[in-house]
């Protein structure tokens, strides 16, 4: 299985009176991740499952990137992906997820960088950083099999834009 891992789009300021958890995207968090969705189906890149944390701002991002990939159906939400888990909590649900070719997962720093270093078996000095909108392309995952994936490439959401 190869794994996409998308930061959420960039969300309304703290401190606004609400909880967290219900901070929505801004325009621009919007239009940026419909430019990685858009870059994503011109080149062919196009996953079997999108999981989300359940948060406003993660879950608007799946769904926008659900809109672009009408091959799938419906966007799990994981508690696992919401800020506070463990990496290696998120990875044991990997195993659930037999047939899955391309699987996107949808969240929040520090725990998405965290999750590549440990995908990648680089450990916690491997200083990556997954900017807002950012994706990431895990190859070959397969750590039940004792076998770490290959980090293929990390891009910010302007290496995208120069991209398109």
């Amino acid at each position: 299985m190869d794994l996409l891992v998308l930061r959420h789009g960039k969300a309304e300021a703290r401190g606004g009176g609400g909880p967290d958890g219900d901070r929505t995207l801004t325009k621009k968090g919007i239009r940026d991740i419909r430019r990685v969705a858009r870059w994503m189906a011109w080149s062919g890149i196009i996953p079997d499952l999108i999981v989300s944390s359940p948060l406003a701002r993660a879950k608007e991002t799946a769904e926008i990137m659900a809109e672009r990939f009408p091959r799938v159906e419906d966007i799990a939400f994981w508690d696992e992906l919401a800020p506070g888990s463990e990496p290696g909590t998120i990875a044991a649900r990997f195993g659930e997820l037999q047939g899955t070719t391309l699987l996107l997962v949808v969240g929040h720093e520090p725990q998405l960088s965290s999750l590549i270093a440990l995908l990648i078996g680089a450990g916690e000095d491997a200083h990556i950083v997954l900017e807002k909108g950012g994706i990431a392309r895990i190859g070959n995952l397969a750590s039940q099999s004792g076998r770490w994936g290959e980090l293929l490439w990390l891009l910010t959401v302007q290496q995208v834009r120069d991209m398109t």
